[in-house]
């Protein structure tokens, strides 16, 4: 998934007065975009680091010393966290020409500091020492961002302290149920001065429980009306397949039979992408690779020179082949009894959307799911103009949130709506917060 490469063309410069680096650096990478910091962070387990961009709060709500900290994961597996950082969410979007910026009004910094870690090693920025080095499974993974994390934490004493969640969407659907579970885990055999404040996790249109996801696609297309009877029953066949591959814990050709079934239901409705069913082409998001691998633009991340950034790394995704049709639902309901939980999704995914996620759900060990399946499912308006944002259900520790025109990548599809749920959910507010609301939202503070 990527978009289209426009070239930067710096005119009216004389030849025989050359601009310096510096110049050059910053008509590409405005100073105000610039991360508060950025660079490597050391991951000692594995003798490596992992690359990172960290913004700070622009508007926060709080004193700095309690203003949250949210890291983000993008999925894959592969992808790099780049993408999030300048196509979804992040304080500065690259444009169509290839080369410029343009704020984000949407930005996840506004009230917390957000970070952006290229994981796992071998994604983005994160060069991996060799292909060995590449983890295999969600342990390895989970222990590496632990690592990474203590090295972000001990670049300013202060962020130890923040509350701190995680984030994360598609692949890191794993990811995050991983790290968290595994954060919470080791926090008690840890000294006190080296925790990780977590206080929740984030999943939006996860890849999570794959055994009862790969299952839905079928139903999602026919009462979509985008398949009729008969192709159904093909799909369903396929289905059947990856799932029985699966239960008998043949990863690699489950994880293939499950590709089998999502080629075929791409064939089958002539869609551009799955991740979006109303897109008349995929996301576009190709000018980020175009940017990123401009020397100016790797100089002001501080990343590696020589490292050629790619959106998706096609080394990583082999190396997690495997553990695609893996399930991390035990860490999920592990989290659900330790800390707060936010299901997101956008309703045009074909792939990752509200059904494969309703099927996991309905099977999750948790003391609460009783009552959050028989919570009020309410429906969330934009504040001020009262548009449709999705719908909001809650319970206890577990949120789950649908969201109205958004695919597979929601804060780059509804950002408006994704910043005011993620703002809501991590300070408790509004219709997110603690006692809910009337579903109309609440005016948003500039």
């Amino acid at each position: 998934m990527a978009p289209a490469r426009p070239l930067l063309v710096l005119v009216a410069i004389a030849v025989t007065v050359p601009l310096s680096a510096g110049a050059v650096a910053a008509l590409v990478f405005p100073k105000e975009a610039v991360p508060t910091r950025s660079g490597y962070l050391p991951i000692p387990p594995a003798n490596a680091s992992l690359f990172f961009a960290f913004y700070e709060a622009t508007h926060p709500l709080t004193p700095p010393a309690s203003t949250p900290l949210l890291l983000w994961l993008q999925g894959g597996p592969g992808c790099s966290g780049l993408i999030g950082n300048f196509f979804e969410l992040g304080p500065y979007f690259v444009n169509p020409d290839n080369v410029s910026l343009s704020r984000n009004p949407s930005a996840w910094n506004r009230r917390f500091g957000l970070l952006f870690i290229d994981s796992p090693l071998g994604t983005g920025f994160s060069a991996a020492p060799s292909p060995a080095d590449i983890p295999t499974n969600q342990s390895v993974i989970a222990a590496h961002l632990l690592a990474a994390l203590q090295s972000f934490f001990a670049l300013d004493p202060a962020f130890r302290a923040r509350p701190f969640f995680l984030a994360g969407e598609s692949y890191a659907g794993k990811y995050v149920p991983a790290a968290g579970a595994h954060i919470l885990d080791v926090n008690p055999t840890l000294p006190e001065a080296l925790r990780v404040n977590l206080r929740g996790v984030a999943i939006g249109n996860g890849l999570t429980h794959p055994v009862a996801q790969v299952a839905t696609h079928a139903d999602s297309a026919y009462f979509t009306g985008l398949i009729n009877a008969r192709q159904k029953r093909e799909l369903e066949a396929l289905q059947a397949e990856a799932v029985s591959l699966t239960l008998a814990e043949r990863w690699l050709e489950a994880a293939h039979a499950r590709g089998r079934v999502l080629a075929r239901l791409q064939n089958m409705t002539g869609l551009a992408t799955l991740y979006d069913l109303a897109k008349q082409r995929p996301y576009q998001s190709e000018p980020v690779g175009a940017f990123l691998n401009r020397a100016e633009a790797k100089a002001a991340l501080g990343a590696r020179g020589d490292v050629k950034w790619e959106e998706c790394s096609d080394a990583v995704g082999a190396a997690m082949d495997a553990d695609v049709m893996k399930s991390v639902r035990p860490q999920v309901e592990s989290l659900l009894r330790r800390t707060r939980v936010l299901l997101y999704q956008g309703i045009r995914d074909l792939r990752d959307g509200v059904v494969s996620t309703e099927a996991w759900l309905g099977e999750v060990d948790w003391a609460g799911l009783r009552a959050f399946l028989d919570a009020e499912r309410v429906v969330w308006r934009t504040p001020g103009d009262g548009e449709l944002a999705g719908y909001v259900q809650r319970s206890g520790a577990l949120s789950h949130v649908v969201v109205y025109g958004a695919g597979h990548l929601v804060p780059a599809d509804n950002g408006r709506a994704a910043q005011e749920m993620i703002e809501g959910w991590v300070m408790q507010a509004g219709l997110f917060g603690r006692r809910g609301g009337t579903g109309r939202g609440r005016r948003r503070a500039a």
